[in-house]
């Protein structure tokens, strides 16, 4: 049998025909290789490609030559919109006009992220379109409808700019609020044409929460329902699967959403119940508020009787009653006789929350108060293992799920990865060979005599580091903090240099990102959301600066069960996990073979803890140095050797 990866990838083959200059990865041949043999042998696939490798064309490959001669339809779900729509919109359109097999690829998102025609037109009869918002908003909404009228897939990612919830959710709706058969739109429906092509595709691309709800679903209903069947699976950014899975089979419970409830039972026509739901909800959630300020109690509730929710819950009894009626009656027309139907769903749904949420009745959760920055309380629920449902719904019922990312190892292992997701153990492992040679590209940097991340001292000794790594690398630099804290603390030290300080929050993710690569010698300083997706090449990202080791937040209540239940958790969790943390903001730094530059870790404990050769020996094998006036050295000579 003629091997398909050798034609598409050596010298000479499909690759090199297409793009002069091409040169093979080898990193990227082992992965698509791995990839293949997952999928010819009926096994899973754990697969580390560094940055550079270009792990999405590897596993494309063999995704597209499977559903083309094997005729297996293959699911690829991402952890985030941007990957997504490389994949659709640039990966396999190039791959479908360069490989000799035909196949077809669809998107699938969630139903909130398309144009509902029926949410549409409900908007307009209620005058919420014109007239309800500010300047800015109103513009956006006139720009999204103007839009609406003439899109042909209601996809708000083809919007140029990123819609306010409260301007979107006048034009588009939740799977909860959809009216599905009953809808008068069904036939004209943004959300259903996608599902209908997904259906017949041979690749879907979609997302985690996508793919969770499908799982969700089936195991309610024993069907496949929201994403087609599948025969192999891949999971790109695998390193989060483990958290969204956490957050999508958790959930949050506001005094909102009750509220909306209310509202409901008015439209239904019942406005006492609707009274009598918002009183309810009110004296339920000043309750829940009173047990968040109280102090025997922690942001984690330990134990029932916080609150009392039998008012609560017998409205919500009688709501489900009349909405069941209301949906059940032919005398009323098919569209209210639908919301009836989703109002008798979503109160349902909210009833068993709150009561799991007020009586802590599942082991496998943990339940916390959470305030928002206004006050109000919310009943907050996640999953503390997500290994054990992940190993029975996706690994035992798909012959191959091939797991990708930059970072699944630590310490040159998948144990934790495999712990984390159920991954069972006969899986095929490969950490492909990175394309940068970072022992002459890169530096590390860990300073010498700085205090303790705890000691008070510490904000002051590493702005003044932090000052010293911006002259030295004429600015230049990426800023990556593990608290708004310290990056404030520092930014107030060293803005009003001679560089250009650019700072989260202050503007976008994705403007913030665009002026900092073309400001040349400008500084970015960004939290938890800088540490991963942020890919600037070239000198404008020449120093990279981390002020601690990324370990979670130990308020966390998921991290707070999971070290209840595991003495060991700190090296068992909480290092593994702070390693994939620090590798990916790393990874920020060489993003080409002609990249150079250095990392600045502020955190000594990584070179004088015993637990820090871990976090060294999860890194690439770089030139390291405790001096940072060594890195004017490195600097020179690597901008000497680039160019000669």
């Amino acid at each position: 049998m003629q091997d398909y990866i050798s034609q598409v990838f050596d010298h000479g083959g499909l690759f090199a025909l297409r793009f002069p200059g091409y040169e093979a990865r080898d990193g990227q041949v082992a992965l698509a290789r791995a990839v293949d043999e997952g999928m010819r042998s009926g096994r899973h696939v754990l697969g580390e490609g560094p940055c550079g490798t270009g792990k999405s064309i590897a596993y494309a490959v063999p995704a597209i030559w499977h559903s083309h001669v094997e005729k297996k339809r293959v699911v690829i779900a991402t952890a985030n919109i941007a990957l997504q729509e490389q994949l659709v919109r640039k990966d396999l359109p190039m791959l479908a006009s360069v490989l000799p097999w035909k196949f077809s690829f669809a998107l699938l998102k969630g139903r909130n992220n398309y144009v509902c025609l029926d949410r549409l037109a409900e908007s307009e009869a209620r005058g919420e379109l014109h007239g309800l918002f500010d300047h800015d908003f109103q513009g956006q909404l006139d720009d999204a409808l103007s839009w609406a009228n003439s899109t042909a897939t209601g996809d708000v990612s083809e919007l140029p700019f990123i819609p306010a919830p409260q301007v979107w959710s006048k034009l588009a709706v939740s799977s909860d609020d959809c009216k599905s058969d009953r809808c008068q739109f069904r036939d004209q429906c943004f959300s259903e044409r996608a599902r209908l092509a997904a259906q017949d595709a041979d690749i879907v691309v979609t997302n985690y929460h996508l793919l969770f709800a499908h799982i969700a679903v089936r195991q309610a209903t024993g069907q496949e329902l929201v994403l087609p069947p599948y025969d192999f699976l891949i999971l790109d950014e695998a390193h989060e699967a483990a958290d969204i899975a956490r957050e999508f089979f958790g959930f949050s419970l506001s005094e909102h959403t009750f509220l909306r409830l209310a509202s409901a039972a008015a439209e239904l026509g019942n406005r006492r119940l609707a009274a009598e739901l918002r009183q309810e909800a009110q004296k339920l959630f000043e309750q829940v508020g009173a047990a968040s300020r109280s102090p025997r109690s922690s942001r984690r509730l330990g134990s029932p009787g916080f609150a009392s929710a039998a008012g609560l819950t017998r409205c919500l009894q009688s709501l489900i009653a009349l909405a069941n009626h209301k949906a059940e009656d032919d005398s009323f027309p098919n569209k209210a006789r639908a919301t009836a139907r989703n109002v008798a769903r979503n109160a349902g749904v909210a009833c068993e929350r709150l009561n799991e949420a007020v009586e802590l009745s599942d082991s496998g959760k943990v339940y916390w108060i959470e305030v928002d920055p206004k006050g109000r309380p919310k009943l907050r629920a996640k999953r503390i293992d997500v290994g054990p449902l992940l190993r029975t719904e996706l690994f035992d019922k798909c012959p191959s799920v091939a797991l990708m990312s930059a970072t699944l190892t630590t310490a040159n292992t998948f144990e934790f990865v495999r712990r984390e997701l159920g991954v069972p153990e006969n899986a095929i492992e490969l950490v492909a060979a990175t394309p940068f040679d970072f022992e002459s590209q890169a530096l590390l940097v860990v300073p010498e005599q700085l205090p303790d991340p705890r000691d008070p001292e510490f904000v002051d000794a590493i702005s003044s580091v932090f000052r010293d790594v911006l002259d030295l690398c004429d600015g230049r630099t990426l800023g990556l903090f593990t608290s708004y804290r310290n990056l404030n603390a520092v930014y107030e030290r060293v803005v009003g240099g001679r560089h250009r300080i650019l700072r989260q929050g202050d503007l976008p993710r994705p403007e913030l990102t665009r002026r900092f690569a073309q400001d040349v010698s400008s500084v970015l300083l960004g939290t938890e959301s800088f540490w991963t997706g942020i890919d600037v090449a070239g000198e404008a990202l020449t120093g990279l600066v981390i002020d601690k080791l990324p370990f979670p937040s130990p308020d966390d209540p998921v991290i707070e069960a999971i070290c209840e239940r595991d003495p060991r958790a700190f090296d068992n969790y909480l290092v593994p996990r702070a390693i994939i943390a620090l590798r990916q903001g790393v990874g920020r730094l060489i993003r080409s073979k002609t990249d150079f530059g250095v990392v600045v870790i502020l955190d000594k404990r990584i070179a004088e803890k015993g637990y820090g050769k871990r976090f060294l020996a999860s890194l690439p094998r770089m030139l390291s140095t405790r001096r940072v006036s060594n890195i004017a050295r490195f600097l020179g000579e690597a901008a000497n050797a680039r160019a000669s």
